[in-house]
């Protein structure tokens, strides 16, 4: 849950001045020094972009009547319904997702290869 959480805070606020993949630095990042298992650090980075992107997609898109989502949805031929612009955000929200899910467990792996710091070794 620790995890989960600062995945979430850390990547709401570095996408607020610096590109989307960050993502995938601090997934990385934070997996590689909190995740206990690879499990763990696969679902704590993906649901935790996955929550953020569709929480900040649904308050950008949703005020101005999902004008570009569905605009979006006419470039790549969706049907034109009054609900095709979920669609462009469920994908959106599920590609960043991925990106950082697998961040994560490569993370939690390179992490398995540095030497663990034990009280007899700072000795």
């Amino acid at each position: 849950m620790k995890l989960f959480v600062l995945i979430l805070a850390s990547s709401f606020l570095l996408q607020l001045f610096l590109p989307w993949w960050m993502i995938a630095i601090v997934s990385f990042i934070l997996s590689a020094w909190l995740a206990t298992s690879s499990k763990i650090a696969f679902r704590a980075a993906f649901w935790a972009i996955f929550i953020l992107w569709l929480a900040v997609c649904l308050y950008q898109t949703l005020p101005n009547q999902n004008i570009l989502a569905n605009r979006v949805a006419q470039l790549f031929m969706l049907p034109d319904t009054k609900f095709s612009w979920i669609a462009i955000l469920l994908v959106s929200c599920l590609l960043g997702a991925l990106v950082a899910g697998f961040s994560g467990l490569a993370g939690y792996y390179a992490g398995q290869l540095l030497p663990k710091q034990t009280a007899s070794n700072k000795a």
